[in-house]
């Protein structure tokens, strides 16, 4: 008998991906995914759905948000598991995330406009794209009006215009992990080798204790990204600090490559007490 696989982070078009909640709860029974997690950025919609979907259904379900934090000024991903999603301070907090992303956003346009005549931060504001094909705003808008070719030309911009997380109100890591603490859930770091700008294997290793002692509670071990010298090292660092271990595709539908269930991780794998029964 086939084992039994998870996938703790998708995203749907209530971010940034191109699927539905629906799409993606199709993709993992057909992969054989038993449990599941929609972990859109900075809002709920998705993984509401996603729990009323699962109902009957011989899938389980773990609630599930990526939260954008700073640390030093660089933008951390964490995603919240197991998280109450009646809490009115978590929801509050999470609207304001996503507040702040399209503050990012707007901030770009507003930058941009003086150099191109195509666009306008009036026009920006007016703008509407279809959410279906995955991506934000801000990117389709450049693409709409001539600026770029693809969506993911428009990713040069943000550095370019020094529009970067840093720029907006983004609580620290240990702050975020607090909000996902009081509202029930487990804080775990995502897509170390990602987030984690190092290619010296001890910088890499040091970086990701540092991180974790913020308070968080696990690691997103399995990745499609992750090398087999950095899932080792964040494998160690779990089993050392007792801290969670999870696995994720981070499918995003077609705006990417990777897809549900796509680690081929098995459930007896992780370690995820009080998350999956």
């Amino acid at each position: 008998m086939a084992e039994k696989l998870a996938d703790m982070h998708t995203h749907t078009f209530y971010s940034d991906g191109t699927m539905s909640p629906t799409e993606i709860l199709q993709a993992a029974l057909n992969k054989g995914v038993a449990l599941l997690a929609i972990t859109d950025h900075n809002i709920l919609e998705g993984t509401r759905e996603l729990k009323k979907l699962c109902k009957g259904l011989n899938i389980s379900y773990v609630s599930g948000v990526e939260l954008d934090s700073l640390d030093n000024g660089i933008n951390v991903h964490i995603l919240g598991y197991g998280i109450n999603l009646e809490s009115e301070e978590f929801c509050a907090f999470v609207d304001r995330n996503h507040l702040l992303l399209d503050q990012v956003n707007s901030m770009l346009i507003d930058k941009m406009q003086d150099d191109y005549d195509s666009i306008s931060y009036s026009d920006y504001l007016e703008y509407s794209y279809d959410c279906t094909t995955g991506g934000w705003k801000a990117i389709h808008y450049l693409l709409d009006r001539g600026i770029t070719n693809s969506l993911r030309d428009g990713f040069v911009f943000y550095p370019q215009y020094s529009c970067t997380y840093d720029k907006v109100d983004f609580l620290s890591v240990r702050e975020v992990c607090e909000y996902i603490h009081r509202a029930g859930g487990k804080a775990v770091l995502a897509h170390p080798g990602v987030t984690v700008k190092q290619n010296e294997l001890q910088i890499f290793e040091k970086e990701v204790h540092r991180l974790t002692g913020y308070g968080l509670d696990g690691i997103e071990c399995y990745y499609p990204t992750h090398t087999e010298e950095v899932t080792k090292i964040c494998l160690n660092i779990c089993h050392e600090q007792d801290l969670l271990i999870t696995c994720g595709s981070d499918c995003h539908g077609k705006f990417g490559t990777a897809e549900v269930g796509g680690t081929n991780t098995p459930i007896q794998q992780l370690k995820i007490h009080g998350l999956y029964k």
